[in-house]
C-alpha cells in the first residue's frame, strides 16, 4: 500500500509550461536584447532555474553575477496572465491526502526562486511535508526520490511519483519507483509516444482521474 505521494509541479499541478518558457524568453530578451526560441529554452529543461538561465546566458549557474532576480521578477509578473490557477481539484486533492495522514512531497526541477511563488499563488503553502528542488547541473529527480525515501523511511514500493515528462518515467524506474504519467499535461500529450514507450505504470488523461486512482492505491 502506498504511504507517500510525490508530485511534480509544472504541467502536473498546474499548466505552467508556457509561463516557464515565456519568463525565460522575456528575461533574456530584457538582459540581452534577443529572446531565445521556445525550443532553445526547452532544451535546458531538467535543470533548475539557475541551470536553465545560465545555459541561455552562457554563464556558470553559480556565478554571483547571474541575474536570477530578473528572471524571478519576470516569472512573478507574468504568473497571473499565463498560469493563474492550478488544475481544478488540485488543492482539494492535496488537502484530502494530507488529512488522511499520507506523506506528500513536491519534487520539481524548479528551485525555491520560482517554486515558492507558485505554491503561494496556488494556495498550496504548507501542504507538502518535503520540498525537493532541482539542480543547476543535472536532472536530480532520481537522487531526490532517494532522499524522500530516506527521509520517510519508506521503500520504493511504498511511494509513487506523479509527473508528466518522459524523463520522469525513466528516472523513477531507475530507482524502482512507480509513476503516474500526467497525460493531462500538454507536454505529456505531445510526447505520448515517448511516454508510452517507457511503460509508465499508470497514464491518466484527466486530472479528475487522479483522485479515484490514488484512493484505490492508498486504501
Amino acid at each position: 500500500m502506498l504511504k507517500g505521494i510525490i508530485f511534480d509541479m509544472d504541467g502536473t499541478l498546474g499548466d505552467t509550461l508556457r509561463l516557464c518558457i515565456e519568463a525565460y524568453r522575456g528575461s533574456v530578451q530584457e538582459l540581452t536584447g534577443v529572446a531565445p526560441t521556445p525550443e532553445k529554452v526547452v532544451s535546458y529543461f531538467g535543470l533548475s532555474d539557475r541551470g536553465v538561465l545560465g545555459g541561455l546566458l552562457n554563464m556558470n549557474p553559480d556565478d554571483p553575477a547571474l541575474p536570477i532576480s530578473t528572471f524571478v521578477r519576470v516569472y512573478c509578473e507574468r504568473h497571473d496572465e499565463l498560469a493563474p490557477a492550478p488544475f481544478p481539484g488540485a488543492v482539494e486533492l492535496l488537502q484530502a491526502l494530507k488529512a488522511r495522514g499520507l506523506k506528500l512531497a513536491l519534487l520539481t526541477g524548479k528551485e525555491h526562486y520560482t517554486a515558492l511563488p507558485t505554491l503561494q499563488k496556488y494556495g498550496m503553502d504548507g501542504l507538502f511535508d518535503l520540498l525537493l528542488y532541482g539542480d543547476p547541473y543535472y536532472n536530480a529527480k532520481a537522487d531526490n526520490l532517494k532522499r524522500a525515501m530516506e527521509a520517510w523511511q519508506l521503500s520504493p514500493q511504498e511511494i509513487i511519483y506523479v509527473g508528466d515528462a518522459p524523463s520522469d518515467i525513466s528516472l523513477c524506474h531507475s530507482v524502482g519507483v512507480a509513476i503516474i504519467n500526467a497525460a493531462w499535461s500538454r507536454l505529456a500529450a505531445e510526447d505520448e509516444a515517448a511516454c508510452l514507450a517507457l511503460n509508465p505504470e499508470y497514464r491518466l488523461n484527466s486530472f479528475s482521474d487522479l483522485t479515484p486512482l490514488l484512493t484505490k492505491l492508498t486504501s
